[in-house]
């Protein structure tokens, strides 16, 4: 994992904890766990993570690019960040 990768995982937490975590007090979100599946974020909370991402970290996201292997998980966020910001 690199610094920058820990700096998403971070803020992708602390984002997901103060505006989705609340309703769910007891949870304790690990970094692979599945949003979805455990029901913490739901279609619009989808959507909402998606523009947080793409307004927190300057990239473009595609429609295509909008899938739960991108966007499932904390790991998965940081792992689709890094992707996007690495030169081709």
């Amino acid at each position: 994992m690199t610094a920058a990768d820990g700096d998403v995982r971070r803020e992708m937490r602390t984002f997901i904890e103060d505006n989705f975590l609340y309703m769910h007090p007891d949870t304790e979100l690990g970094d692979g766990d599945d949003f979805l599946k455990l029901g913490i974020i739901d279609s619009l909370g989808f959507v909402e993570l998606v523009e947080e991402v793409q307004g927190r970290y300057a990239i473009a996201v595609e429609d295509v690019e909008i899938t739960e292997e991108n966007f499932g998980s904390i790991a998965a966020i940081a792992g689709f960040v890094g992707r996007k910001r690495s030169p081709e």
